[in-house]
């Protein structure tokens, strides 16, 4: 067997130490550049900052995930009523606010049958509709949807003889902050049709998103 000169170990040995010189040189040059503000150090501190950014919009999203919904939907019940239930609600001298009283869904518990109003208890979008009944001739019918004081959308129609039921339905997609308010009125004159067992007037709404 043949035995490895000296010669031979000699080149080895050289070449060793000039890779490990290199990768010495190599790891200082490297260690300078981030310290001095090269375009290396930039990359990274742009890229800790997006890093940083997406945690956050991931925290926002964990929270927005594991808040509570919000969604409602009630009905009119009219003052007096005849036999099979049905009964006017109006009309009024002046513009009056419409108390949905019966609660069909009230998560969140935003929405008052108390007064017929909604509350926003997040910042966010949500969308509202609202459906109105109507069996009477010669009558204004309609009502309207507001959010805080300011008419969003409106129903409305004149009953001739010839035309005594009607259904209406309109909504809206509003952005609401905390403590805004969303409500529907009967305007002046007009009246809406109920019943004590259907639920046939109704008023509904519902968080999409937060914002």
């Amino acid at each position: 067997m043949k035995t490895m000169t000296k010669k031979t170990l000699l080149p080895l040995q050289l070449i060793v130490i000039v890779c490990l010189s290199y990768g010495q040189t190599d790891d200082s040059a490297n260690k300078q550049s981030i310290n001095s503000g090269d375009p290396s150090s930039t990359l990274f501190s742009d890229l800790s900052a997006e890093v940083a950014k997406l945690r956050r919009e991931v925290e926002d999203l964990r929270k927005s995930h594991n808040s509570v919904g919000v969604a409602f939907s009630a009905a009119l019940r009219p003052p007096i009523v005849d036999t099979e239930g049905y009964g006017q609600t109006g009309p009024f001298q002046a513009d009056t606010n419409l108390v949905h009283t019966h609660v069909i869904t009230n998560v969140g518990n935003a929405y008052s049958p108390r007064t017929g109003a909604f509350t926003a208890p997040v910042n966010g979008v949500y969308y509202f509709t609202f459906t109105s009944y109507t069996w009477k001739n010669e009558a204004n019918i309609g009502v309207a949807l507001y959010k805080n004081n300011e008419q969003v959308a409106l129903v409305y129609e004149f009953q001739d003889k010839g035309d005594n039921e009607d259904f209406a339905s309109n909504g809206a997609t509003l952005q609401l902050t905390v403590g805004d308010e969303v409500y529907m009125v009967l305007p002046s004159g007009f009246q809406v049709t109920g019943n004590a067992f259907k639920n046939l007037s109704t008023f509904s709404g519902f968080l999409i998103f937060h914002v």
